[in-house]
């Protein structure tokens, strides 16, 4: 349905108060999306500043990563969705919040990428371009994966870790 076809009337009554009751705690039907979508980065970003500052190797870092947020993502599909499809209906000022914190995750992603250039781990690959590659490969799950499918996430981890960190190819 989107956020633009869903009537406040909706969201009121799946949370279990009256309009007015509803906007006792949230001063419009934005301010709760962008509620949603900042709130469920900040909780992916915080654990990606963990395991950034953990006392793990470069590599084991970039694997933690893949893994949470796979992990993450696909036990949040609801979140991700919005949080993937909705920030066109956000307003230009929580458009710019939304848009800098999707910087943020970039540029700390590009940090770690750097840490594996520095120990030389990676290959001579735009550091931008892997983020946005990662990100396009997490970000999209919603699109595909079921949760009550045969994979678990922890099983699909595992695999985007590999996918991400070694390709598909057999060593020749």
């Amino acid at each position: 349905m989107g956020f633009e076809k869903t009537s406040v009337r909706k969201i009121a009554k799946e949370v279990g108060l009256s309009v007015p009751g509803m906007f006792h705690y949230v001063p419009s039907k934005e301010e709760i999306l962008n509620e949603i979508m900042i709130g469920f980065m900040d909780e992916g970003y915080k654990r990606l500043m963990e395991i950034y500052n953990s006392a793990m190797g470069p590599v084991e870092k970039l694997e933690a990563v893949c893994k949470f947020y796979v992990e993450y993502y696909a036990g949040h599909k609801d979140q991700l969705t919005i949080l993937v499809s909705e920030g066109k209906s956000l307003s230009p000022k929580h458009r710019r919040n939304f848009v800098d914190k999707q910087r943020v995750y970039v540029e700390a992603l590009k940090r770690l990428l750097s840490d594996l250039g520095k120990e030389g781990l990676l290959k001579s690959i735009d550091h931008s371009v892997l983020a946005f590659i990662f990100f396009g490969m997490v970000n999209y799950t919603y699109t595909w994966y079921n949760p009550r499918g045969t994979m678990g996430p922890d099983a699909l981890g595992d695999i985007f870790s590999e996918v991400f960190l070694r390709g598909v190819l057999k060593d020749q």
